[in-house]
Formats: structure tokens, sequence, C-alpha cells
């Protein structure tokens, strides 16, 4: 990723908190774990991984110091250089954008499902370690995996900047927000439809402008069984089947 442009990403990150439809909601409670966080703020929760950071020792109480602060003070944390900041940000980014639970409609077209059914016969691109990758590579005409650390099958990094311009479909983690790679794909892949998926998903118009075409998240319909889920470390899968939280999808309009 030679080629990486960091003043991509911070337009992308800046433009993200301006949109904002909910900055002045007050960041009630900070929950933290192992593997994520939750943010809640005006009663709604938004999620972020920690992709395996842990505090810092001057950050062993940042988490806490962000309760009572606006939702856009508090989301203004992605721009750190700390994954572990980042991770804080984005969870109050999400709570900001998190529509009313009590009016959303449960996606059960799981976005595994949706990226098969686009990708019939097409070439796709997926960027993040999906469970789901050994079955999807069944479905779709050619698969391509964009993976930073060493995975079998994944596409050498030398040939990424020839192989995304190409891609038909591209399916991406919302955690590239988190390691500042998002806008990098978005602005790459430019014949693609593009997937946004993941808990760490913003429902951000932002990023259509940015190129996606559906964003795949999560809705936190039972704070306090999700937050007691985040304590206990469970991964997301577990703390999907804990309940308190529904998936849905967000299309491209226009």
């Amino acid at each position: 990723m030679s080629c990486f442009s960091a003043y991509e990403e911070e337009i992308l990150v800046n433009q993200m908190l301006a949109a904002l439809p909910r900055p002045e909601a007050l960041v009630q409670e900070v929950v933290t774990g192992q593997n994520f966080t939750g943010v809640i703020a005006g009663g709604r929760m938004g999620l972020a991984s920690f992709l395996g950071a842990r505090p810092k020792e001057n950050e062993k109480d940042l988490a806490q110091t962000l309760v009572g602060k606006p939702v856009k003070e508090s989301a203004d944390l992605v721009k750190q250089s700390s994954l572990w900041a980042i991770s804080l940000g984005f969870a109050a980014m999400n709570a900001g954008n998190a529509p009313d639970p009590n009016r959303v409609e449960p996606d059960n077209f799981p976005a595994e499902d949706l990226i098969a059914e686009l990708g019939k016969d097409k070439t796709v691109g997926l960027v993040g370690e999906f469970p789901f990758a050994s079955a999807l590579k069944q479905k779709v005409g050619t698969l391509h995996l964009f993976e930073l650390k060493p995975v079998s099958g994944a596409l050498a990094r030398d040939q990424w900047e020839e192989v995304l311009p190409r891609l038909e479909i591209l399916a991406l983690t919302g955690t590239t927000l988190l390691t500042r790679h998002m806008a990098w794909y978005l602005s790459r892949a430019t014949r693609a439809k593009i997937i946004i998926l993941g808990p760490t998903t913003p429902a951000s118009p932002t990023l259509f402008e940015f190129g996606a075409d559906y964003l795949c998240g999560s809705v936190v319909t039972d704070t306090g069984r999700v937050s007691a889920s985040i304590r206990a470390d469970l991964c997301f899968k577990d703390i999907k089947k804990n309940g308190g939280i529904i998936f849905t999808r967000w299309k491209k309009t226009r």
C-alpha cells in the first residue's frame, strides 16, 4: 500500500463527523471488553471492534472521560494515532449515527448471501477475515482476498493496485475505517459495487458519497444485554447469539 494517502482518509473521516445526525447527544456510558467497545449516547448504542488493541498507560481512563460529553467531541478520537482511541471514537460515531431501533426493519438476508448474489459469475474482492470466505469462493466467478496478515490464498500485496480497478464487486469490513484504509479501497475499486459489512460499519450516508452501495450493519435493541456481552469478552458471533442486536441493510438510493 505504498500509494495509500492519509489525506484521503482524513477527508472521509471529517465528512463523516460533519454529517452526524445527533452530534449533541450526550455520552451516557462507555463499555469496554477485550474485543469490543460500546458507547451509549442519547439512549442508543454504537459498537466498534478493538482489533486486539489495548490501552496505553495514559489511555486507561480515556473511556470514562467521554461520559457526559457530546457525541461529536467523543467521536473526534477517530483522528488520534492510537488504535484504542480510534476504536472508542468510532463507537461514539456509531452511537451518533445509530437509528431508532424501534423504526428499523431487521434484515434476515445475510451479508454473505448478498455478496454471493451480486457476485455470481463476477470478479469479487473480499477485505477482512470472514468465516464464509471459503464457501463464497464456490459461489462467485473469481474471488480475490485482500489481507494484510499472511492468509492462505490471499492476493500478493504488489498486485492490489492492479486488481482493485478490475473488480466488479468489493466487500470489505467496517474495521478498515479503524486501520485507516477505507478511503484507499473505495477510491481504487472504481468499477465495483461496494458492500461494507460488520458491527463497526457506521450507518453514515457519507460512505455512499465515497462509493459504497450497501452498508450491512447492526443496530443495538437492548443496550443492557449487549453491554453484558461486551464485558464478558464475547466474540461477535456470541454477542449475536446472546441477543439484543438486529441486522439491517442500507442501500444507496441515488
